[in-house]
């Protein structure tokens, strides 16, 4: 036998070993202490987002705002006025219909209030609003009847005499009410609503004109 032929015997009887070295490597199945914290981290997932939810649910639902209220309108059912240069004065009743807007998703209960009606900076009138509940959402209607008239001071520091010569007289108000917020029958806020208002009343034609409140 040739020294060729021994070599080509060795070469093949080797076991061929490529199979074995490239063959791909099967993953196993996860650990049950794998799954277990897979688990433990859908599980904090999930508490977060409900945690999540709830607090963006709360601040819509039991974020307490302070309910509007305002004149919406002023009918006047009785005046008078005195032209004189010495002694001007204007006396005049009048029905303010006031509005109570609830935006919130509780009701509004509220105590006896009052209002005052100034010319200038002298109080003129005064308006009596009694207590009431609005409900949620809702809008409540009051109908306030205010007498307004002037005296004596007024003549001497104010406009007054050119103001009704002219047959306006600019008359503003305000008034704040103390009450709560109810809502879901377990959360209670206290809440203030204010009010101010302006107004002229035409001394010629009887009625109010250029109302505005904020």
């Amino acid at each position: 036998m040739t020294m060729k032929e021994e070599n080509d015997q060795i070469v093949s009887a080797a076991p061929y070993r490529g199979d074995e070295e490239y063959a791909p490597i099967k993953p196993g199945k996860p650990s049950r202490k794998e799954k277990s914290s897979k688990c433990i981290v859908y599980f904090l997932l999930l508490i977060v987002l409900l945690v999540a939810s709830a607090l963006i649910l709360a601040s819509i639902f039991l974020h307490a705002k302070t309910p509007r209220i305002e004149i919406k309108s002023v009918t006047v059912n009785h005046l008078s006025h005195g032209r004189n240069a010495s002694s001007p004065s204007f006396n005049a009743t009048l029905v303010a219909e006031l509005t109570m807007k609830n935006n919130n998703f509780g009701s509004f209960k509220f105590q006896n209030g009052s209002g005052n009606f100034w010319y200038d900076i002298f109080k003129v009138g005064e308006m009596k609003i009694p207590e009431g509940l609005v409900r949620a959402r809702e809008t409540k209607t009051m109908k306030i009847r205010v007498q307004v008239k002037s005296y004596g001071a007024l003549n001497e520091k104010t406009n007054l005499t050119s103001d009704i010569n002219s047959g306006m007289v600019r008359l503003s108000s305000y008034a704040k009410l103390h009450g709560r917020v109810n809502l879901f029958k377990f959360v209670e806020k206290k809440k203030s609503p204010e009010m101010n208002c302006y107004m002229t009343v035409n001394l010629t034609s009887h009625s109010v004109q250029d109302l505005v409140c904020n």
